[in-house]
């Protein structure tokens, strides 16, 4: 008969469950790290999509010298493909403007998938660059909604904006022809 010292020593050195009480304590905190991950991926990349878009259609209208609506329309459909996810739900506003005696004018401005055109009144000086006497920009803004895969990362839904100014590369201003 073993002596209950022996017993004690032999439970203490008993090494047999110890991968199962391993993995039942690590499993929840490697379970949540990963699925943080993927949440802080899929917002960083969805708001990532979004100023690329909003960088690229600011290129594209600023190497015209003059849009009209079926173009504006081909812009949309154009963010409609570049951001696959949240096609129909985001909005475009394309705006021209023109400084003239030290403040902004709205040369035209479209609203494309909901929202309001900007007007001049509308317009803060202070968002826009230092621009020479009746020098023109052109204002991109994107407004993108996005929605988490999981909320309880701590992430809820938000709408991304993005407002992108530059200036027109070959007219002086963007003329709009319709």
């Amino acid at each position: 008969m073993k002596r209950p010292r022996q017993i004690l020593k032999s439970y203490v050195y008993d090494e047999a469950g110890s991968i199962t009480t391993e993995f039942v304590l690590w499993i929840p905190l490697l379970m949540t790290w990963f699925m943080l991950s993927v949440v802080l991926y899929d917002a960083n990349k969805n708001r990532n999509d979004a100023a690329k878009a909003a960088y690229t259609i600011s290129d594209l209208i600023s190497r015209k010298k003059d849009v009209d609506n079926a173009y504006l329309e081909q812009l949309k459909s154009l963010e409609d493909n570049l951001l696959p996810r949240t096609a129909g739900s985001h909005t475009l506003r394309l705006t021209s403007l023109r400084f003239v005696d030290g403040t902004y004018e709205v040369v035209w401005s479209k609203a494309l998938g909901g929202g309001l055109p900007l007007t001049s009144a509308e317009l803060n000086p202070a968002a826009f660059p230092t621009t020479a006497d009746t020098d023109s920009l052109i204002v991109t803004e994107i407004d993108v909604p996005y929605t988490p895969l999981s909320d309880w990362v701590g992430i809820t839904a938000k709408t991304w904006s993005f407002d992108v100014v530059s200036r027109p590369r070959f007219a002086n201003p963007l003329q709009k022809t319709d």
